[in-house]
């Protein structure tokens, strides 16, 4: 396996989010987890408690916020992926899996393919979350080019997810509008380059009243892989995980277990 970065770099891009017990049986397999637009790693800062510890995840840090904060933040999608993958290639000598949501999702997909392309083993699942497969041309737009007012209405409108601090200080604002519209940006600018379909099994959740997606569509991660594609929906609109999170966990966490047996 050829690497490009020493492992130290993983530390800096992926946070683990449960600490080793003493004396405990090691995890069977790595969740590495990849937040939404605007989200660091705290977005999955429950999850350790809610998986089994069978299953050990990790959160990925985004540069530009939690302890990246003095890095600019990323707009091109697939390049952050390749950076991503150069810093976790080292450290995934075992079985691992990967979760996305809404942006993370398509930024989880690039980034197994960049693994596969440095010579990583592809995970045991790719669970993609709240966004339609990357083949088909829903996101693409110029959001990410508007006036701050009129973008994060759009952004409101769309997702009801601006926080009121967000509009009401000045200091919250021009820390957290940057990140988000780099965000929007890469989300805007990807485009999907036909590849090797995928070994690996996926499953594509989605929230039962989320505008964004439809059962149709998640159905379309099913060309991204030969290992067969699972649509799931559960209750909740696009930021489904939040309230959808105890289910969400128990059938990702079954599927990823279920996914190590040959």
């Amino acid at each position: 396996m050829t690497v490009t970065t020493s492992v130290p770099a993983a530390s800096a891009w992926a946070l683990r989010m449960r600490e080793p017990v003493a004396g405990a049986p090691d995890p069977l397999v790595r969740l590495v987890c990849v937040p939404y637009a605007g989200g660091g790693a705290a977005v999955f800062h429950e999850w350790a408690a809610g998986l089994p510890a069978a299953v050990e995840p990790w959160a990925v840090r985004m540069p530009g916020r939690d302890a990246r904060l003095t890095e600019p933040p990323r707009t091109d999608l697939r390049a952050t992926a390749g950076e991503l993958a150069d810093a976790l290639a080292p450290t995934l000598s075992g079985p691992y899996a990967f979760f996305g949501h809404s942006l993370g999702a398509f930024v989880a997909f690039e980034t197994v393919r960049a693994l596969r392309g440095r010579g990583v083993p592809e995970p045991v699942l790719l669970a993609v979350s709240a966004r339609n497969a990357p083949q088909e041309p829903t996101y693409r737009g110029a959001v990410h080019q508007l006036p701050d007012e009129e973008y994060l209405n759009v952004l409101d409108r769309r997702y009801g997810a601006i926080p009121p601090l967000i509009r009401e200080d000045a200091r919250m604002r021009a820390m957290y509008l940057p990140i988000l519209r780099a965000d929007t940006t890469m989300l805007e600018t990807y485009r999907y380059v036909p590849g090797p379909a995928l070994s690996c099994p996926v499953i594509a959740y989605g929230g039962t009243e989320d505008p964004e997606t439809t059962p149709e569509s998640l159905a379309g991660w099913g060309k991204m892989t030969r290992g067969g594609c699972t649509g799931v929906l559960l209750p909740g609109d696009h930021f489904f995980l939040q309230p959808s999170r105890d289910r969400l966990l128990a059938h990702l966490s079954a599927e990823v277990l279920r996914a190590l047996v040959p």
